[in-house]
């Protein structure tokens, strides 16, 4: 619904400059990349992966809290880089807010 009020105010302003040229041509090319943002916002986003360096910056806990809950199946590693653990991003982020919640409950 809000996408449809700013092609509105977009078409209202494109036509308010009338005595430019070119003015259809404009509000395509505007037009067009509007489309081409939202079909980009509707494609799944790739899971960003975290180094344990990233998850510590992250939660703001250091690498003996991230190992601890590693150890009791808190926050699970995907895969290994190396002998460093490699974690999704939103798995931390879900175990923090879901942390959090408990907390104030």
């Amino acid at each position: 619904m809000q996408e449809q009020k700013f092609l509105e105010v977009i078409t209202q302003l494109a036509s308010a400059f009338q005595s430019e040229n070119k003015t259809d041509e404009k509000l395509n090319l505007l037009l067009s990349k509007l489309e081409s943002k939202d079909k980009d916002s509707m494609k799944p986003k790739k899971d960003e992966h975290l180094s344990i360096a990233e998850v510590c910056e992250l939660t703001k806990k250091k690498r003996t809290t991230i190992w601890l809950w590693s150890k009791k199946g808190l926050l699970k590693p995907i895969g290994k880089s190396g002998k460093s653990p490699i974690y999704r991003k939103s798995d931390v982020l879900n175990y923090i807010y879901n942390s959090e919640k408990e907390s104030t409950e």
